[in-house]
């Protein structure tokens, strides 16, 4: 009898694989017990490419992996570098064609990475570039790993923090989200800690909930408020109308009553939509009652909405409004505004410079 022929599509993506999937891919190939952490080794934290770089695999063991395995299946196109060279973008080209964008932002001594995990979005918040196309599909876990893998490697420099603010809801993907995210804090993994480690979400009230119990408020959450009126915020972020404001605080209560875990709420803020006293004073009173911090974000421009971004000293108002009533706010540095890289620009399939 034949064997099956082994195709570039059936072949495993070992960065996909936690350490019990990979004790049982070296298994499958005959190979001892050992090699799978090995494996884990070179490629969450060496961050290899390719298994030529795998020295102490015999040459023939590597010929065996290759015909079995990929370690990779993003593909580099094009990395823009902002002006003051704090961020850099990268494009990289999917198995099917697709160009998703990831993010380094180097700043106050950290190399953070902002990983999609969604070609597109289906959220499709009105000021956000990521949810303007065509839904593509969910990332699997290898291909939101393997961005911070590509990254760290083509800057030779440990990545020290991920943030899942790229394209796509982390928690309308939270299989691969979770599986990605014990990949990253695993001891065999990148080791990082899981504060080390932010998810943002739209607002996907049952997901938070299970997002929190699974990881055991381990790892950072931040919530896309962007407006203390019910109203207006399911004007911006869509899903408000499905899980309504009222429903998401009684559930951010719960978490904070229970688990006693710090809640960012990220806030952009958009001329004449969001940015007045009113709303101040409501995202003080949401703030308040969880103990929340407050990420004021001003709008980052995209060609399909006219919407506009606050004078500096609207928005320094609005900041000292929250800090009246006790609220600790941070205001978000642009960074990569010039390359399109910033909060809310990123897209699906961008057309190449």
């Amino acid at each position: 009898m034949e064997n099956k022929k082994i195709t570039p599509a059936s072949k495993v993506h070992l960065r996909s694989l936690n350490l019990q999937e990979l004790d049982q891919f070296v298994q499958m190939l005959g190979l001892p017990q050992y090699r799978a952490l090995q494996l884990a080794d070179w490629l969450h934290k060496k961050c290899v490419m390719d298994f030529s770089e795998m020295t102490n695999f015999s040459k023939p063991l590597r010929m065996v992996l290759a015909e079995h395995a990929d370690t990779n299946r993003l593909e580099l196109v094009e990395v823009p570098e902002s002006k003051n060279h704090e961020s850099l973008k990268y494009l990289l080209k999917t198995p099917d064609g697709h160009i998703l964008e990831s993010v380094l932002i180097a700043q106050q001594g950290r190399q953070t990475v902002c990983v999609s995990t969604q070609l597109g979005c289906r959220i499709r918040c009105s000021f956000c570039a990521s949810g303007k196309g065509k839904f593509g599909r969910n990332l699997t876990a290898g291909e939101i790993v393997e961005q911070v893998s590509f990254i760290g490697r083509h800057q030779k420099k440990p990545v020290t923090n991920v943030v899942f603010m790229g394209m796509g809801e982390p928690l309308d993907n939270y299989e691969a989200t979770m599986k990605a995210i014990e990949i990253l804090t695993a001891d065999w993994g990148f080791e990082l800690g899981g504060r080390r480690i932010t998810v943002s979400t739209s607002g996907i009230t049952p997901m938070i909930e299970r997002f929190v119990s699974d990881s055991r408020g381990r790892v950072r959450l931040s919530i896309s408020l962007h407006s203390s009126n019910q109203e207006t915020r399911s004007q911006l972020v869509p899903i408000n109308k499905k899980y309504r404001l009222d429903e998401l605080i009684q559930t951010l209560e719960k978490i904070h009553r229970v688990l006693k875990r710090e809640i960012t709420f990220e806030y952009t803020l958009i001329a004449g939509i969001n940015d007045s006293s009113d709303e101040a004073r409501g995202v003080a009173r949401i703030a308040s009652r969880l103990g929340a911090k407050v990420n004021l974000i001003p709008y980052n421009p995209i060609r399909e909405m006219d919407y506009q971004t606050p004078n500096p000293k609207q928005v320094e108002s609005f900041r000292k409004l929250l800090e009246a009533k006790h609220v600790y706010v941070t205001l978000r540095q642009t960074a990569g505004r010039d390359i399109d890289a910033a909060c809310g620009q990123l897209r699906l399939d961008r057309e190449l410079l």
